[in-house]
C-alpha cells in the first residue's frame, strides 16, 4: 500500500484558534486549540503537543493536543478539495490517535512540505519541449524558404 504524505500548514485565525491552511480560509482543528493572545512562542512537538510561552514565564504551558486520523481504506475517502477528505462507507470510520503512536505519523514544526516535483525529470521534460520547439521552428523556416523559391520561380 502506498503511503501518501500530507503536510498541513497551521495558522492562527482572528480568534486565536489554530486552523489548517490560511488564517482567513482555514479549517478549525477538532478539538479546537486556542492560543493565548499574549503568547510569545508557540511550539508543536512531533507527538502533537501544542505548547506556548507567555511573558514572564520561562516554561512552556500546554494548550492542546493535535490528533491524527487513520482509515482502514484511505482510498475510500471522498476528496472535497483543498487537501480536505471526508469519510465514506468505503473508507470506514476514523481511528484517532496521537501522532507517533499506534503507527500514526509524526508532526514536524518549521519544515516545508516537500515538492511533488522531481527536478531532474522536469528538467529533462523542459529540454525535450525546447528541442521540439526548435524542430518545429526549423520546419516553419524550411517551409517559408520553399515558398520563397516557388514565388521566385513564378516570376521567370
Amino acid at each position: 500500500m502506498e503511503r501518501k504524505r500530507f503536510t498541513p500548514m497551521f495558522s492562527i485565525n482572528a480568534n486565536g484558534q489554530i486552523v489548517l491552511a490560511s488564517s482567513d480560509r482555514g479549517r478549525l482543528l477538532e478539538p479546537a486549540i486556542t492560543i493565548p493572545q499574549d503568547a510569545v512562542e508557540i511550539s508543536i512537538n512531533s507527538d502533537g503537543l501544542v505548547q506556548v510561552r507567555v511573558p514572564g514565564s520561562t516554561d512552556l504551558q500546554q494548550v492542546g493536543q493535535i490528533q491524527l486520523a487513520r482509515f482502514v481504506n484511505p482510498q475510500g475517502l471522498i476528496q472535497e478539495g483543498e487537501n480536505l477528505f471526508v469519510e465514506s462507507p468505503a473508507s470506514g470510520t476514523p481511528l484517532l490517535g496521537n501522532p507517533g503512536q499506534d503507527g500514526l505519523g509524526t508532526l514536524r514544526q518549521r519544515f516545508l512540505e516537500a515538492s511533488n516535483v522531481e527536478p531532474v525529470r522536469e528538467l529533462v521534460e523542459l529540454i525535450k519541449t525546447q528541442r521540439h520547439f526548435e524542430i518545429a521552428s526549423q520546419a516553419v523556416q524550411a517551409a517559408d524558404q520553399m515558398m520563397q523559391l516557388l514565388a521566385n520561380l513564378r516570376r521567370f
